[in-house]
């Protein structure tokens, strides 16, 4: 197998008004949120016609499902294989103080959305198979990294308990930045650190 890198994808047009048609709809809901966005507006504030939305988009729910997965991303920090598990958690609580500053930015708008998912079904059951997605790849490659031995749940529940976690701190640190701090987020993955499995034992450590 050649060890050459692969060219870069060409952007086409429609790669470049698909991303206009995103920078719009994200500058609008930051000023007036998810629930009053409207495809018109969209279109205005990009130049374009109505059109050129239903050409990217089948929806409004699937302009703001894009919106939100350019604006919101995982948090995957760089693991290393080959380190234990409390070094995983450090590696990720460091990743996660690393995004306070830009999480806290878009946290009206993260908010936004999971006020319209909630009080739109439709929408929250594509939020929630999305995130069934991601939760398996997420599950996948940790367990490429970590062996089950040492993990202190199935990789697939950890995953969701690690999301939980993260965007529940992140919305605190946005309401309350002087008392969810960054030493604060790596409190809370010390000790989930510490309920790892101990491969002498095979019991978790006290904490």
């Amino acid at each position: 197998m050649s060890d050459m890198a692969a060219p870069p994808r060409r952007v086409t047009k429609r790669d470049r008004t698909r991303a206009l048609l995103l920078q719009a709809a994200s500058q609008i809901i930051g000023e007036i949120g998810y629930e009053r966005l409207s495809l018109e507006a969209v279109a205005a504030k990009a130049g374009m016609t109505r059109g050129a939305i239903y050409g990217n988009f089948k929806n409004k729910e699937d302009l703001l499902l894009a919106v939100v997965a350019a604006k919101w991303q995982p948090i995957l920090p760089p693991l290393q294989p080959g380190t234990g598990f409390a070094d995983h958690m450090r590696c990720i609580a460091e990743a996660v103080v690393a995004a306070m500053p830009a999480r806290r930015a878009a946290a009206i708008g993260a908010a936004s959305f999971q006020l319209y998912a909630l009080t739109h079904e439709a929408m929250r059951v594509r939020v929630a198979q999305a995130n069934a997605e991601i939760y398996a790849q997420m599950a996948a490659g940790l367990r490429e990294f970590v062996p089950a031995s040492d993990l202190p749940m199935p990789a697939e529940t950890f995953v969701r308990v690690a999301h939980a976690m993260v965007d529940g701190l992140m919305f605190l640190h946005a309401l309350t930045p002087d008392l969810i701090d960054a030493d604060i987020i790596r409190a809370a993955f010390e000790l989930l650190a510490k309920t790892a499995v101990s491969p002498e034992d095979g019991h978790a450590p006290p904490p």
